[in-house]
């Protein structure tokens, strides 16, 4: 039995895990435990190295008796002078060394920038704020790019995408020496 830590309590990001864990013969059977540990960042990351420093600290604090853990983290980084996206960064870590992969990134409304920088507000607490969601963790949830996208994505897709190209070092490790 595998034994996978995962360095949330997001329900969100647990059931992606678990969904993509599934499919990858090499981790079967497997047991997801998770952890509620610090990503030693603020709140709402911001640029991409933030983002990465969360995942890979989450995954390296909630390295507890297991054979890997999964640190996932989302923030925004810039994107041109007036244009933030969103993006999901998977750092999963053997305790020795650490995999890491990103999710496809989508662009935030500037209203809903402008309350993250200038109010210090997190993606969830801007989102309600500005009128498009009544929840209070949307990130717990379907996500902002639920909203955006129609329904067509939510926040699940995002997160398995980042692990799966996490996952790649790893499935194909002689590749990678």
């Amino acid at each position: 039995m595998i034994k996978i830590n995962v360095g949330s309590k997001n329900p969100t990001k647990i059931e992606a895990v678990r969904e993509v864990l599934d499919g990858y013969n090499f981790f079967n059977p497997f047991e997801i435990n998770s952890f509620d540990v610090s990503s030693g960042i603020s709140e709402q990351p911001i640029g991409i190295d933030s983002i990465v420093f969360g995942s890979r600290n989450r995954a390296k604090n909630s390295f507890l008796n297991c054979d890997y853990s999964v640190g996932l983290e989302s923030g925004l980084f810039r994107h041109y002078l007036d244009s933030f996206l969103d993006i999901c960064s998977c750092s999963i870590y053997d305790g020795k060394n650490f995999y890491s992969g990103f999710s496809e990134a989508f662009e935030i409304p500037k209203n809903i920038v402008k309350l993250i920088l200038e109010e210090n507000f997190d993606l969830s607490q801007a989102t309600k704020k500005a009128g498009f969601t009544q929840s209070e963790k949307i990130g717990n949830e379907n996500g902002i790019i639920n909203i955006l996208s129609g329904g067509r994505f939510v926040r699940g897709d995002q997160i398995k995408r980042s692990l799966q190209m996490a996952l790649i070092p790893l499935e194909n490790s002689k590749y990678y020496k």
